[in-house]
């Protein structure tokens, strides 16, 4: 399986490695690497978002492919274009598929995601713009993966919030086809609303009385797993999976 760092965080906190291993899973590589071995006899899952880097890595790795089969899965609607560009490349015929599976975000909890932006978006940062565009990939992708289009909603006084919106709005105007889950559920369309931090900084100061939350606030927790290093502390309790 090929995966970025950000999609095998995604997998790990929806699948184990048990239960990857009972899907017939068993090796896993960065689509960056360097010097792999080629194993003609196997076949390769590639699950990575749809970005210029990624389309880059598979057409240089469609050059000289190390597998058999190439079943190709990206994370988030992917470009026409895009998938031209990497049918030109597959001069051998390796791909066998292409197909998206919108699972764009991180699934903390049945009822919480997170994009694992380490910080806060502001204009006043070089990379803002690539910020936004990965919470509006982000948002895109959730509102594809539950089928329920939404209506948007957002701080008039952020220049961010309203960024954003327009842009996801943009899109959906752009696809409509693709966005388009008439008949899908008879319930009122859900409602998105985008807030700037500024609107509300007084939750990041407060400490929520449950187990995951006060163990998030002491120790962090990355991808539900908590980092235990330190000195006495056994190897084998080093990382606590939550």
């Amino acid at each position: 399986m090929y995966y970025n760092d950000s999609q095998m965080g995604i997998v790990s906190m929806v699948y184990s490695q048990s239960q990857v291993l009972q899907k017939e899973v068993y090796l896993f590589e960065l689509l960056e690497s360097k010097g792999r071995t080629s194993m003609m006899h196997l076949k390769a899952v590639c699950f990575i978002r749809p970005t210029i880097e990624n389309k880059t890595l598979l057409e240089s790795e469609f050059k000289d492919p190390k597998y058999g089969e190439y079943h190709i899965y990206f994370s988030n609607n992917v470009p026409e274009r895009f998938v031209q560009d990497l049918a030109n490349a597959d001069e051998l015929e390796c791909v066998h598929q292409v197909q998206e599976f919108y699972a764009d975000y991180f699934a903390v909890n049945k009822d919480l995601f997170t994009l694992n932006i380490k910080k806060s978006i502001s204009a006043k940062q070089q990379d803002w713009v690539q910020v936004q565009d990965r919470i509006v990939d982000g948002l895109t992708g959730l509102i594809l993966s539950i089928k329920r289009l939404p209506f948007i909603r957002y701080s008039s006084k952020s220049d961010l919030s309203e960024r954003i919106s327009k842009e996801i709005s943009r899109r959906i105007q752009s696809d409509q086809a693709l966005f388009d889950f008439s008949g899908r559920s008879s319930a009122a369309p859900p409602l998105l609303l985008i807030y700037d931090r500024r609107d509300d900084p007084v939750t990041p100061l407060l400490t929520q009385w449950t187990y995951q939350a006060m163990v998030h606030e002491l120790l962090g927790i990355n991808n539900n797993r908590v980092s235990m290093k330190g000195e006495g502390i056994p190897k084998d309790m080093e990382q606590i999976v939550l």
